[in-house]
């Protein structure tokens, strides 16, 4: 832009003037409102007026710096909550899977276990009865044989 000076009236003239579009001052309008409502906040005037807020007041590269750097850390950090929040769900969802599926497979072997116990128990009794039997039918033959050559001899 060619800017001229004048001396007397002390005003300047240029030869190249642009005109800002009326959609970008609308914008710059609409940002400022926003600045002041988002300054005005009574929690952001509470951290203005500490030492902390007055010294990056005070130097706005590092303010902003602060800023972007805050806006940029909460992206890795939002990711690795989420990986924590949905390893945590799938460790307990896992967990909670792995400890049915062992105590089924715990229920069902003490199930069969305790089925053929008493399978074995009733073929164990069935034997111990079935030799009672033979074995009483037995002495019981033999004593009245014995009984009776011994009463036999007696007489």
């Amino acid at each position: 832009m060619a800017c001229h000076t004048t001396l007397r009236n002390q005003t300047m003239q240029c030869s190249n003037v642009t005109t800002i579009p009326k959609g970008l001052l609308q914008l710059q309008g609409s940002l400022s409102s926003m600045m002041d409502s988002l300054y005005y906040d009574p929690k952001v005037a509470e951290l203005m007026n500490t030492s902390m807020g007055q010294y990056l007041n005070g130097h706005p590269f590092l303010a902003l710096a602060v800023l972007v750097f805050g806006a940029m850390a909460t992206v890795p950090i939002g990711i690795f909550l989420t990986f924590a929040t949905v390893t945590f769900i799938a460790v307990t969802v896992g967990f909670i899977l792995l400890e049915v599926l062992l105590l089924s497979l715990g229920g069902i072997s003490l199930l069969c276990v305790l089925s053929a116990l008493a399978i074995l128990a009733i073929l164990v009794s069935l034997v111990f009865g079935a030799c009672y039997i033979t074995f009483s039918n037995m002495l019981n033959f033999y004593y009245s044989q014995c009984v009776s050559t011994y009463q036999v001899t007696r007489l």
